[in-house]
């Protein structure tokens, strides 16, 4: 998968989990509080690990296309406000900062070789994808847990 794909599924899952908890949240406070209660523990949850895989997703795709320091700034802030992450992958895709596959030559010979832990990480990031998908549903179900037995 490229990063640009990556990144935009991604962004669109954690504004999604800010979409169901706003949601759950209107429903607790406005609508139905008993039902409400359950679903802001889950969807608290869901929001966690998503705002977690796109802080994870964001490092790694930078660190693969070399961003500038503001541009990290940039895409960690972007996971704190409501469907900023939309907002910051519209940006990066028309700044040119997904362009490059997973370790792109031209990058090397521009700026080096990358760090090798951090090479390691994307690396192992993008060779497991099974790893990884039980890995964030573990990270969910870890969440959720002590979230629901409130």
């Amino acid at each position: 998968m490229h990063p640009s794909r990556l990144l935009h599924i991604v962004s669109v899952v954690e504004a999604g989990t800010w979409a169901f908890l706003i949601l759950a949240m209107l429903t607790k406070y406005v609508w139905a509080p008993e039902l409400g209660d359950v679903l802001v523990a889950f969807a608290g949850a869901a929001h966690g690990v998503g705002f977690m895989v796109f802080l994870f997703v964001a490092t790694v795709v930078g660190a693969n296309a070399r961003w500038r320091w503001w541009m990290y700034l940039l895409a960690w802030a972007s996971s704190v406000p409501p469907f900023f992450t939309l907002l910051f992958d519209w940006f990066a895709h028309r700044r040119g900062a997904l362009e490059h596959d997973w370790f792109a030559p031209e990058l090397e010979r521009e700026h080096g070789e990358l760090r090798p832990r951090m090479a390691g990480v994307i690396r192992w990031t993008i060779s497991r994808p099974i790893t990884q998908t039980a890995t964030i549903i573990a990270a969910f179900l870890f969440i959720l847990t002590p979230a629901l037995a409130n």
